[in-house]
């Protein structure tokens, strides 16, 4: 305010000099101080505090809040492009959503979409932020919908992992051995009904009988290693399938010797 007085008075001084403003250095000064002038009434006016009502519920922010997207509604609407109508209070009144502004608000002065996790406006968010005409607002809205939706169908599902490892001799096959670490009940029924079908005999045979089995239950091979170790060959196969949660599962370990 103090910046304003004086620039005024500098005004006020070139006008009492005669006013030769046809003079070029007379309008030079004083279309500078002009300039200088409304520079700092818009500094001025982008910290004043505003008061809303949205569809009666009140609202406190500053006008630079409002106007941080040039280009909006609000923006235009404070920017000083038109007029705005006021309650009996005296206060900014906006026929809107009053619940839902308060998001709009908050992206105004962050510039991020932050919603609680049982928010279910979103339609009417998204009614809103078209209102408004808040471009990087309703792009938020699309992504966090999306994000939301991808994560809920995740949730509805749950990974079957089955680890299968072997140990083989060469050269001593009836001393290799088959491991199979599952995360259900049904992985340790797969693997008794392989003890049923398939005798003691080559080692080959009882790897390729197992991960047949896994390949016809809907598991898929994830990754696959081999290593040795002297005259010890390891072999290991990580399976996955995907199935509906049931949160009833257990580990199972079950071992099958060979």
């Amino acid at each position: 305010v103090d910046e304003i007085h004086t620039v005024i008075t500098r005004c006020k001084a070139i006008l009492s000099i005669g006013l030769n403003v046809s003079s070029p250095r007379s309008t030079y000064c004083f279309t500078n101080q002009i300039q200088e002038l409304w520079k700092l009434k818009m500094s001025v006016d982008n910290n004043t505090i505003v008061t809303l009502d949205v569809g009666g519920h009140v609202y406190r922010t500053t006008r630079s809040t409002l106007t941080s997207y040039p280009d909006s509604m609000l923006g235009a609407m404070f920017g000083g492009d038109f007029d705005a109508l006021r309650d009996d209070q005296g206060r900014y009144f906006i026929d809107r959503d009053g619940t839902v502004f308060e998001h709009v608000l908050n992206f105004l002065r962050t510039s991020e979409l932050i919603l609680p996790e049982d928010f279910k406006k979103f339609h009417l968010l998204e009614i809103e932020a078209d209102f408004y005409q808040i471009q990087p607002l309703i792009e938020a809205v699309k992504g966090y919908k999306s994000r939301l939706e991808h994560s809920k169908d995740e949730e509805r599902w749950t990974h079957d992992v089955v680890l299968v490892s072997s140990k083989l001799y060469f050269g001593s096959p009836e001393k290799g051995s088959l491991s199979v670490y599952g995360g259900s009940k049904e992985i340790e029924d797969m693997v008794g009904n392989l003890r049923k079908t398939i005798s003691k005999g080559d080692p080959e045979m009882h790897m390729i009988a197992l991960l047949g089995i896994l390949q016809d239950n809907g598991f898929t091979v994830q990754s696959y290693g081999v290593d040795t170790e002297g005259c010890i060959f390891k072999h290991s196969w990580v399976f996955v399938r995907k199935t509906v949660r049931n949160s009833s599962r257990s580990k199972q370990n079950v071992e099958m010797p060979m």
